[in-house]
């Protein structure tokens, strides 16, 4: 959700903002994958299981996980358990109120550089949204990273850390 707030950020402040890096960034007029609607969906059997099988979608190589991905589930499911965490997951995803001012238009008036970068195999939020991005906002860069999820910066960590390194330099 990085990504849209700093869109919104520029298009609502441009002068607090010097540069932007959007990294698997929704809210490009995509259709959801099956992984994103498991992810909207969390809430309907919220299981140590369920969340150990989410986890597996944000990643290209679930073997990245090691063999503490059952560990990670269940330390995660014990904060994701909390009644405000429930209750902020369930409310970023109704769909309610204003939209995104993210369309075509007002990408086109961001004047900040902007970095695109995007697993190749991303899986809730496919490449098509990494490419819209690029398309729409005037001079950003698009770095695609191969064998790559969602969480390309967990699987692809130091060629990540360098990109953003030296966009922000």
């Amino acid at each position: 959700m990085g990504g849209i707030i700093s869109l919104c950020l520029a298009l609502a402040h441009p002068a607090r903002v010097r540069r932007i890096v959007l990294m698997g960034t929704g809210g490009a007029p995509v259709p959801p994958t099956p992984e994103l609607v498991s992810l909207i969906l969390f809430y309907e059997d919220p299981t140590v299981e369920a969340m150990a099988d989410l986890m597996t979608k944000f990643v290209f190589d679930p073997a990245v996980l090691g063999d503490e991905l059952h560990g990670i589930a269940a330390e995660r499911m014990a904060r994701a358990s909390r009644p405000e965490v429930e209750r902020s997951h369930r409310a970023t995803f109704a769909f309610a109120g204003d939209p995104l001012p993210i369309s075509k238009d007002t990408m086109a008036t961001i004047t900040q550089p902007v970095l695109v970068v995007h697993g190749r195999d991303d899986r809730l939020m496919p490449l098509e949204c990494g490419h819209w991005y690029a398309d729409a906002i005037p001079g950003a860069t698009l770095e695609i990273i191969d064998d790559a999820g969602h969480w390309l910066q967990i699987e692809h960590h130091d060629r990540f850390r360098d990109l953003v390194r030296e966009f922000l330099r």
